[in-house]
């Protein structure tokens, strides 16, 4: 019978005196937070608590600076910069720098889910999405009308329901805080420069519309070069504020103690439990051809390559995304009226091919761009890459941006659908790549096959050919690996990197 699928058995298994319930847990220092603000919370102890469940709840203003910005939110996790776990003061990671440009880079490359309802997933333009009647603005080229209504300051609570490292990584997600230390987490917030500001809400790129569009200036992609659209340049100095900040968790129990007998049992054969989970480690370079990176840890997983421009963290005109909506549509505002309205086209096929029929911008902090011209007409050649790891190459040749696309979706995990683009969305708004060292999909059996470079402290250089050499690109580089938390008796830990 063990041989068999389960879907071919009748059978049904019971746990008996379940229970579950959901808790609110509030900041240890502040419930209002902005750029460079450190948010922390303790976890409940004695618990089983459901890692995944850890939710933060928030009301935010993007116009906490200049009341002219007109700033716009971005999603609601490009708000978090950094995630620190600590168990008793030991820090289970140091946090990972850039964790928004790291999800970002993720999203950039896989349908991952953003909740419509409070996570904020797209820009708002003119009429907004996070209120019951749709705000729109009084005054289409007043910005100070538009800051005061359009732009987030409303008593709306958004949400962050997912985290980048041990929080949603660790196995087991249901997790016995009653074994280790007071568990702290400890959030930065990000800087300002997330915010895209804008001083119009005309729909398109023109002078004094709302965005610019990638690749319209001197040829080169927006993120590259980073012009000033036509028209009056956007007030700069926009602020976000954070109020009323909460986060609730879900705690479970259990109606005997036969989970924490066997737990216990399980410690006294071994000395320790392991709780394996992902951790980040990141690395910031302007790149002139070639960027060093070094770790070492006991299973180097994948390495993450993300491309922004040079001025990726000037606050500017959010970006069109290939393909969408700009001005060029007009209909009637009412049945023979001479008023019209702007429907907007796509840039690609007017019917809007691969679901293009609507307006999608990118912060300039969020879009990722290929390092060079080449394909928006100039005649520029191809750039390729090439990874270095201790003197081994990876990939074996020189890859253009075709074939670092299709090693990057070899090394995905094969839970998560790639995303839907085209190669010019990919070329001037997802250009992230992704090299997996790891055996496919061996995190969710909880096996440690990456690469081990303790003893040999790895050595990369990320090396391309063809890349700009003025207004050089910006690369972050983030390394994957597996670490395992070491619980001992008396609530002991360590970390195994």
């Amino acid at each position: 019978m063990a041989a068999l699928p389960s879907n071919l058995l009748y059978m049904a298994s019971r746990l008996s005196g379940f229970s579950t319930n959901t808790f609110r847990l509030e900041t240890e220092n502040q419930s209002t937070a902005s750029a460079g603000s450190i948010v922390s919370v303790n976890l409940p102890s004695n618990s089983i608590v459901n890692l995944r469940s850890f939710k933060m709840f928030f009301t935010a203003n993007a116009n906490a600076g200049a009341a002219t910005c007109g700033a716009r939110l971005p999603n609601t996790k490009s708000l978090i910069e950094r995630i620190e776990v600590s168990m008793g003061g030991v820090v289970l990671s140091q946090g990972t720098n850039f964790t928004n440009v790291l999800s970002a880079a993720k999203q950039a490359l896989q349908e991952q889910y953003c909740d419509a309802t409070l996570g904020h997933p797209q820009y708002i333009r003119q009429r907004s999405y996070s209120t019951v009647s749709g705000v729109q603005t009084a005054g289409v080229s007043n910005p100070t009308i538009y800051a005061a209504q359009a732009n987030e300051n409303e008593p709306q609570q958004y949400c962050i329901d997912d985290w980048e490292g041990f929080m949603s990584t660790a196995q087991p997600s249901l997790f016995d805080t009653s074994i280790v230390p007071m568990i702290k987490i400890r959030l930065y917030m990000a800087a300002n420069e997330v915010l895209s500001i804008t001083n119009s809400v005309t729909l398109g790129q023109a002078a004094g519309a709302f965005s610019d569009v990638t690749g319209t200036w001197a040829n080169a992609p927006i993120g590259l070069s980073g012009p000033t659209p036509a028209g009056t340049a956007p007030v700069t100095g926009a602020r976000y504020v954070v109020n009323n900040i909460f986060f609730t968790i879900e705690c479970v129990s259990l109606a005997d103690m036969a989970y924490e007998n066997m737990l216990a049992a399980q410690m006294s054969s071994q000395s320790f439990l392991e709780v394996p989970y992902k951790a980040y480690y990141t690395f910031l370079d302007t790149h002139s051809g070639s960027t060093k990176f070094s770790v070492a840890s006991s299973s180097m997983d994948r390495v993450w390559l993300a491309w922004r421009g040079a001025n990726y963290n000037t606050q500017n005109n959010p970006v069109t995304v290939s393909g969408y909506k700009v001005a060029g549509g007009f209909t009637s505002a009412t049945a023979g009226a001479a008023t019209a309205l702007d429907q907007g086209i796509p840039q690609y096929d007017r019917g809007g091919v691969l679901d293009t029929n609507e307006e999608k911008y990118l912060g300039r902090y969020f879009n990722f761009s290929q390092p060079n011209t080449f394909g928006a007409g100039n005649g520029a050649v191809p750039w390729t890459l090439q990874l270095q790891l201790n003197g081994a190459y990876m990939p074996q040749f020189q890859a253009r941006a075709e074939g670092l696309y299709e090693i990057t979706r070899n090394s995905l995990e094969y839970t998560k659908k790639s995303k839907l683009m085209t190669y010019d969305q990919y070329l001037n708004n997802y250009c992230v790549q992704c090299f997996r060292l790891n055996l496919p999909d061996s995190e969710f059996s909880r096996k440690l096959t990456g690469i081990d470079t303790r003893s040999s402290n790895l050595s990369g250089i990320v090396s391309t050919t063809g890349t700009l050499t003025s207004s050089q690109p910006s690369l972050t580089v983030f390394v994957e690996c597996s670490e395992i938390l070491r619980i001992g008796m008396g609530r002991a830990i360590n970390v195994v990197v």
